[in-house]
């Protein structure tokens, strides 16, 4: 996020020492920010060694929890582009389902959907997986584990960055799998393997921020081109970086989807909207006590509680003078 603006803008100059006091102010905020994402881990670690943790995944275990995976990698340390943790390390994601099948019910997205349609009851601790974007890691480094375990998955394609043909690089991960997308011969072999495939649109736009005809046409092309690959006639979708708008839904309601994912944290109910369901985003930071916290429901509470606070941060941020800065590490 840019908090300071354009310190190069030479029409609009800054006093250097409000950008100095600025810069300290913007300093301080991101130290008491991870502060808190500390606290937090140790917060939720007390709270599972307290069993409280489990005492949230009982009070919700009739509503089904949606995770929201991206990749999975084989590499010790994080891939250097890969600043927000969104490739899961391979052990991390194999204590992550060993976690699941000890406490929850894994169930696939279309058993979600076909229950709450015909109001059929589902096991408790139910949990669904879902993993967006298509890329070839999660061929190579998650789905041998997901297998091992049988555990269902639902996978959500960028059809603009799928790759034509087959890359003949085998079923073992390498490094580039991290961020090489799928070919079609790959995504039609996972959906033999039973992995349900559904639209992450064509471009990976933000739906809500593009005119709605141009929204129709992203969520249009992309169910029809995954439907003419796959002859599959009907999808979930997953909407891009969970962004939605009420234009966006009523058009994802007239088309052939089931359902569409959001990244609104939470549990789904039987009131749940099919076409807002929630999802929580899992990633590389999540250690055993912070997914088990996601999985019950308890970090939702969390991020309720923290949002004054967060916003009090940015409000202050917004009045400060319109200046940006590559970095904040030579200050």
């Amino acid at each position: 996020m840019d908090l300071l603006g354009d310190i190069r803008n030479h029409d609009n100059p800054v006093n250097p020492v409000i950008l100095s006091k600025t810069a300290v102010s913007c300093r301080q905020d991101f130290k008491i920010l991870q502060d808190l994402q500390d606290m937090k881990r140790t917060l939720f670690s007390l709270l599972q060694k307290l069993r409280i943790t489990r005492l949230a995944a009982w009070w919700n275990r009739q509503r089904v929890v949606i995770l929201c995976y991206h990749g999975v990698t084989e590499r010790s340390k994080r891939h250097p582009n890969d600043h927000s943790g969104l490739h899961i390390r391979a052990d991390r994601f194999e204590a992550q389902l060993n976690y699941l099948r000890r406490h929850h019910h894994v169930i696939s997205l279309a058993e979600f959907v076909e229950a709450r349609k015909n109001n059929v009851s589902l096991p408790d601790y139910s949990v669904v997986l879902t993993f967006d974007d298509g890329y070839r890691n999660f061929l190579t480094s998650a789905l041998p584990r997901l297998v091992a375990r049988n555990m269902r998955v639902s996978m959500f394609l960028i059809t603009d960055r799928i790759q034509p043909e087959n890359q003949s690089h085998g079923n073992e991960w390498r490094e580039s799998d991290d961020e090489r997308y799928l070919s079609w011969e790959e995504i039609k072999t996972l959906q033999q393997q039973g992995v349900e495939i559904g639209s992450h649109t064509c471009s990976h736009r933000k739906l809500s921020e593009i005119v709605p005809a141009e929204a129709e046409r992203e969520l249009l092309v992309s169910h029809q081109t995954i439907a003419a690959h796959l002859s599959q006639a009907t999808m979930p979708l997953a909407f891009p970086y969970g962004s939605y708008s009420e234009a966006v839904i009523e058009i994802t309601r007239k088309l052939p989807y089931t359902c569409a994912l959001t990244t609104d944290a939470g549990t789904n109910g039987d009131a749940t909207d099919l076409f807002l369901l929630r999802r929580n985003l899992i990633g590389d930071d999540d250690d055993e006590a912070l997914f088990a916290a996601r999985v019950s429901g308890l970090t939702t509470l969390f991020q309720r509680a923290r949002m004054p606070f967060c916003s009090g941060l940015l409000k202050r941020n917004e009045q400060a003078p319109k200046a940006q800065m590559p970095s904040l590490n030579g200050l």
